[in-house]
């Protein structure tokens, strides 16, 4: 507001050069009497005071509203601005509570799956104890034939180690040939054909290898695996016939 007001005396100074430029030729005419001249320079001067002071009241009755506007802006912004950050704070908070929910059910799921590979691991030892300590041997075989679990009757009497038959072909471990030494085909294996074709095979008139090129007979059974009906392996139980002759 400090601005307009000093144009007002240049405002004056050209308002008052017009007036008396419009006064002039009446002056003139009048042939400058004096009661007449004084007349007239009353009339200019309440002129000139009238059309100076509508002059101020519209200037500043205008810069009034320009400031009235200027205020009612600043404070529509301020509103916004408060509206902006109170929608900003309430998304927040909504975000964060959603991330809460989300991170309670992770930990939940992750804390039952923790709680179910512990009860499965322990279930695992259960059963490996079982297998181990029963007097037969036992191999576990996937839908390849290859050695997936071996018990510790199984190696005690093949002379291989676990570590040496897992993921190794069952056949070409213990089953390669047949008593005479003669090569045993694959495609011949009874155990073999329990990971194919799903039916159970039984012989009592077999032999298994050591690791040391050793026969010895045994008698098995090899039990197809079946995971919701499909097929995935083989389980055989078998036993030294020398042993128990």
């Amino acid at each position: 507001m400090a601005e307009p007001y000093r144009n007002y005396p240049l405002i004056s100074m050209v308002l008052f050069v017009y007036t008396l430029i419009l006064a002039a030729p009446y002056a003139f005419y009048r042939q400058l009497q004096a009661p007449s001249l004084v007349w007239t320079l009353t009339g200019i001067g309440v002129l000139f005071g009238v059309v100076l002071y509508i002059i101020i009241w519209l200037h500043d009755d205008q810069n009034r509203k320009k400031l009235a506007a200027l205020e009612e802006s600043l404070a529509e912004a301020e509103r916004n601005k408060v509206d902006a950050e109170h929608g900003h704070d309430e998304v927040l908070e909504k975000k964060l509570f959603e991330i809460n929910i989300i991170n309670a059910s992770l930990n939940r799921e992750i804390a039952e799956r923790m709680q179910a590979e512990t009860e499965s691991r322990e279930l695992q030892k259960k059963m490996e104890l079982i297998l181990n300590s029963a007097g037969e041997g036992i191999f576990g075989l996937d839908i390849t034939g290859n050695v997936t679990f071996v018990n510790t009757a199984a190696s005690l009497m093949t002379g291989w180690e676990r570590d040496e038959m897992l993921g190794k072909p069952h056949h070409e471990l213990v089953h390669h040939s047949h008593p005479d030494g003669s090569p045993h085909p694959p495609e011949q294996c009874l155990i073999t054909q329990a990971c194919t074709d799903g039916q159970v095979h039984i012989s009592s008139e077999d032999c298994f290898w050591t690791k040391e090129g050793e026969s010895f007979p045994v008698e098995y059974v090899s039990t197809p695996i079946l995971d919701n009906s499909r097929l995935c392996g083989a389980v055989v139980v078998f036993r030294d016939k020398s042993t128990f002759s």
